[in-house]
């Protein structure tokens, strides 16, 4: 059942309420967008981005001066959470999806990369999104860890205002990232629980299905766009010449489509990526604030009707 459901609020789904309406027996394919909390600016997203930042710009510095025992220690509570029903959960009922035995070596085998890198003191999160076997799955669950405060107070506030009763005693809600002392905290308070389990709720406007930030957004976008420039500047053998209605011919460049299959068909396109990145070391930047210009004015944004269908599993309910 739905949280709405288990507590009895009076709701015409997400376009009522600021939080996901998970179900409380599954999972729902949502994952938190750190790319989204950077981008927006509400109060929410502006002290989540401080603990973000901060914990990203710590593993980034344990990796350049390869302090395998730091970066153990800074993993060591990157496990898959269970309390907010988001996310694909693995088999095991308490989740091992995402542990430091594997996050360790995925940033520290990208960070001997990275160190070849020029754009070394780029922004901390965006080099993740380079990293193997890292994607939204295992982000989600990290930055769920990194703002368990954050979120267990939003669930205090809204669980107050939908009149939602906590559990009368405290307990132990979990560790979160501190950007003050910059370690993990162990945070304890009375719990939104069902059925014994406790719930994080979520901010649904820090959700997205998958990323609006990623590699292949980056390359079709960004770095092949510069690319079919440079064939117009060079007139290379790829361009060719149309003629438009009016009778003009025009010089084009070849088509992104043709460029990706030319460029990055058959090799990996994360180290693709990386390899132009380090050619071209302003791209990135301006990715990135283009990027978040674009998600502060809506661009890939979903709707609650959206939202609905998701959580609700409406075409499920239509089909079955």
């Amino acid at each position: 059942m739905h949280i709405s459901q288990l507590f009895g609020l009076n709701i015409r789904g997400h376009k009522d309420i600021d939080f996901i309406d998970i179900d409380e027996r599954k999972d729902t394919k949502l994952f938190l967008d750190p790319y989204v909390i950077q981008a927006l600016p509400d109060e929410f997203c502006t002290e989540a981005r401080k603990s973000i930042n901060s914990f990203f710009t710590e593993i980034f510095r344990a990796c350049k001066s390869d302090d395998k025992a730091r970066l153990c220690e800074m993993c060591s509570y990157a496990g898959e959470p269970n309390e907010t029903n988001l996310g694909m959960k693995s088999r095991s009922d308490y989740g091992k999806g995402t542990t430091a035995d594997e996050l360790t070596p995925l940033f520290l085998d990208f960070y001997k990369i990275v160190r070849k890198n020029p754009n070394i003191h780029s922004d901390p999160l965006a080099l993740c999104m380079y990293i193997q076997n890292f994607a939204e799955d295992k982000m989600s669950d990290l930055i769920t860890n990194i703002l368990r405060d954050a979120l267990y107070r939003f669930t205090v506030k809204q669980s107050h205002f939908w009149g939602m009763p906590l559990h009368d005693e405290r307990h132990t809600i979990g560790f979160y990232w501190d950007s003050k002392t910059l370690s993990w905290q162990k945070i304890s308070g009375n719990p939104l629980l069902i059925a014994g389990n406790k719930i994080l709720l979520v901010p649904k406007a820090i959700v997205r299905p998958r990323y609006v930030f990623n590699v292949d957004c980056y390359i079709r976008q960004y770095i092949h766009k510069t690319l079919q420039e440079e064939h117009l500047r060079r007139n290379s053998e790829l361009c060719s010449i149309i003629t438009r209605a009016n009778g003009v011919n025009e010089l084009v460049p070849p088509t992104r489509k043709e460029l990706y299959e030319r460029e990055v068909r058959g090799k990996t396109p994360k180290n693709y990526a990386f390899s132009n990145s380090v050619k071209d070391v302003a791209a990135e930047g301006r990715f990135i604030r283009d990027i978040h210009r674009r998600i502060n004015n809506g661009y890939g944004a979903i709707t609650d009707a959206q939202l609905d269908i998701i959580v609700y599993r409406i075409d499920d309910d239509i089909s079955a």
